[in-house]
């Protein structure tokens, strides 16, 4: 028999996720993107002091420039950034401090995604003054221009993304690095580089059906399409989940979306489309976090691939969380994923009102 082995980051059980006891959903709600990167780290979240030291690291590593790395068309945007992070010499010359490279290692992806999408333009007057979600919103907009509400509505999507356990194949590829001791950008990259369409991809994949769905809308109903799916025995994109009935970071963004005014046609859709995949086949099969991302992602207009970037860029927090813990266990051990038990604290509220 396997031998159980602790882990202190995150629990996750159905319709249920804690990140060291905060559930992850009051979190996506409550807190910014570079507070839960500090949680994930760290063990709890920063305070005021802190949480000002980590925008400004974040904003020092999306101003410094690019690594020299070109990305072949038909290359997946998870094979470009693992590309960037490996080549990184800022990323590697950083103090190796898990808080801080952490919140490096966030201003650094924005960078490279702002160069892979060639959104450099929209961040080239950055002081360092601004915070990370606006920064955020610039990379993926590609507009100089800011929105703020539409800003922290896009890091709330990233936040959702940060963790879900060590079983996920992205965590796995980390962990493994890490036992072996390997470096930083090396067991980040090993992470970021096993995020496909196969595992990540479900968001960019949503987007694009609820864009089909709502460009044909006038012509074609929802429940026709669902009819038509059913019929080619064709999976609908953003909808199931290996743990979840409803998933928990459903909610929060469906409502974030209407606060900021960005829900439209296509969130409209996401939040209709599970009640009339069971009417037209009888079985129930929930909308995920993917499914929701891949709606608003179509609803603010970006490109639709947007919503891997989303994904790994949250993802990234947790990878490093995953590093940094690893290095407290023996090295090069045998490791049977399924065998982890959480051994973090029990749930705990979220402090602070909703960010607005």
């Amino acid at each position: 028999m396997a031998e159980k082995w602790d882990t202190k980051i995150t629990r996750v059980e159905p319709d249920r996720l804690l990140i060291y006891g905060y559930p992850l959903k009051d979190l996506v709600e409550r807190k910014t993107l570079l507070d839960v990167a500090h949680l994930l780290a760290a063990g709890d979240l920063p305070d005021v002091r802190t949480r000002e030291q980590l925008r400004k690291i974040a904003l020092q590593g999306a101003m410094l420039p690019s690594p020299p790395v070109e990305r072949n068309p038909k290359e997946d945007i998870s094979k470009s950034l693992a590309k960037c992070i490996l080549m990184d010499e800022e990323l590697v010359a950083y103090p190796d401090r898990p808080t801080k490279k952490t919140a490096f290692a966030l201003g650094r992806m924005a960078r490279y995604l702002a160069k892979l999408n060639n959104a450099e333009s929209a961040i080239a007057d950055l002081t360092g003054d601004e915070a990370f979600s606006i920064v955020l919103y610039k990379v993926f907009t590609g507009r100089p221009e800011t929105d703020a509400a539409k800003a922290r509505l896009l890091e709330a999507m990233i936040t959702a993304c940060v963790d879900h356990g060590v079983t996920p194949p992205s965590a796995q590829a980390t962990i493994i690095a890490s036992s072996t001791r390997a470096s930083f950008e090396v067991c980040i990259a090993q992470g970021v580089g096993a995020i496909t369409d196969v595992h990540g991809g479900a968001g960019t994949k949503a987007a694009a059906f609820f864009w089909e769905c709502t460009e044909n809308s006038r012509d074609v109903s929802l429940k026709s399409i669902i009819e038509d799916y059913a019929r080619q025995k064709k999976r609908i994109p953003g909808l199931g989940h290996r743990v979840h009935n409803n998933d928990p970071r459903r909610d929060v963004l469906w409502n974030l979306a209407i606060a900021s005014k960005v829900a439209g046609a296509n969130v409209e859709m996401s939040r209709n489309i599970s009640r009339v995949f069971t009417e037209v086949t009888g079985k129930s099969l929930p909308i995920n976090v993917d499914g929701v991302i891949g709606a608003i992602v179509a609803d603010l207009r970006l490109d639709l691939s947007a919503a891997k970037s989303v994904f790994i860029l949250g993802r990234v927090a947790g990878l490093s969380a995953h590093h940094y813990e690893e290095l407290t266990r023996p090295q090069m051990r045998q490791i049977s994923f399924e065998d982890a038990v959480y051994k973090g604290p029990g749930e705990r509220a979220v402090p602070g009102g909703v960010l607005l």
